[in-house]
């Protein structure tokens, strides 16, 4: 008979990993931080995969594409503010710092989601923003500024996506909630029955030079379209000039948006020199800045869009460029507002400043706001009115 060999071990049993019950959140978290500091066009489904520690395989099973991933994302967090307004007005700073990305991510990327999934979120936020007034209404009475006022707040409460700026967390709540406060009871002037306040239309007239025409045009279909779905063949197409001879005046279509930012940072700048050279003081030098930047605002929303949207399309080195101008920007505000209220400290002073620029960048390009005869002096007024806020009490 033959021998019997002895058993040998039992093969070890190798468990599997769970799948964590909230993966699918965790995807949503980190394409929500990459899309807002790096850009939605410089981020790869692989890249969000290896930031939640899956295969790119894995991360289709929840998302089949990164538009659907970037609609959920802006879904999930207003959905949160959403949810947060009805828990209480007062409490939106803190809903909205925990959503920190959507205001960029709504204003720089939701062009690339479907048509009627956009529409489907422009019409949540103006239903927030009305749900907003009708708190505001019940707390300061009838009137013509609740709408107003409300697309101020939320403005306000929105400036942080706009920054990267660090704060203690309940100081950041109370710096906001003033903020946003300030914007529900500042002094505006009555409503007039005069006709609106004609809107930024296209221009029919363009620039005698072609190179100015095709940054003309350019900035148009930046503004309106986004960068990178604007082609140098739109962009002749739209100046009257054959494709090809675009190349004569530019070299690239990062020359044309390096032109264009190079055509705002310029103007803003010009702006900040005049009202130092015609104030007597700091207050006044704020003031005056306001009234400038509101007015530019206005009349340019496309360069402001732009200046606000496209920078992060910019090659790397071009990038760093531009952003440390536009700091630099903001950095002139802030020594203003410290001079002009020496009870700030540097920190909190960036935090106003952005809440005010905010306010005029938003509210001047909330299109159905746009009839009003007075907006710009009330922009304006809302806006010094952030600056000049104190931070709230819990």
């Amino acid at each position: 008979m033959a021998a019997t060999a002895a058993p040998g071990p039992a093969p070890e049993v190798v468990a599997r990993p769970r799948r964590p019950r909230d993966r699918k959140q965790q995807i949503i978290a980190a394409a929500a931080v990459r899309f807002w500091t790096l850009g939605y066009h410089r981020v790869g489904m692989a890249d969000i995969a290896a930031a939640v520690g899956i295969g790119p395989s894995a991360l289709y099973r929840h998302f089949r594409s990164k538009q659907e991933l970037l609609l959920a994302v802006l879904d999930a967090q207003l959905t949160a503010i959403e949810n947060g307004v009805a828990a209480g007005v007062a409490d939106l700073p803190e809903h909205a710092l925990d959503n920190r990305e959507f205001g960029a991510l709504w204003e720089r990327e939701a062009r690339h989601l479907p048509e009627p999934e956009h529409r489907a979120i422009r019409h949540r936020l103006r239903a927030l923003a009305a749900r907003v007034a009708e708190a505001i209404a019940a707390e300061a009475g009838p009137g013509g500024s609740a709408e107003l006022r409300a697309w101020a707040a939320l403005s306000v409460v929105d400036s942080p996506t706009h920054h990267h700026l660090d704060l203690d967390r309940a100081r950041f709540v109370a710096l906001l909630r003033g903020a946003a406060q300030a914007v529900t009871t500042a002094a505006l002037p009555p409503t007039t029955a005069a006709a609106p306040r004609p809107g930024p239309d296209r221009p029919v007239l363009l620039p005698a030079t072609r190179r100015e025409a095709l940054l003309a045009v350019a900035i148009r279909l930046f503004g309106e379209r986004g960068y990178p779905s604007v082609g140098l063949s739109d962009i002749g197409a739209a100046a009257g000039i054959a494709g090809p001879s675009v190349y004569n005046h530019f070299e690239s279509k990062t020359d044309i948006l390096v032109a264009a930012l190079q055509r705002g940072n310029e103007s803003l700048w010009m702006g900040l020199h005049h009202a130092l050279a015609r104030a007597a003081d700091a207050t006044g030098a704020l003031d005056l800045l306001v009234a400038d930047y509101t007015a530019f605002t206005l009349a340019n929303p496309h360069i402001i869009g732009i200046l606000l949207s496209e920078v992060t399309n910019l090659p790397d080195s071009r990038r760093d460029a531009f952003r440390r101008t536009q700091l630099d920007y903001v950095a002139e505000w802030v020594a203003l507002l410290v001079r002009s209220r020496p009870e700030l400290d540097a920190v909190a002073a960036r935090a106003l400043v952005h809440a005010a620029l905010s306010v005029v960048n938003d509210v001047t390009r909330v299109h159905h706001l746009q009839h009003r005869p007075e907006l710009a002096q009330e922009t304006a007024l809302l806006a010094r009115a952030v600056l000049r806020a104190v931070p709230a009490a819990p």
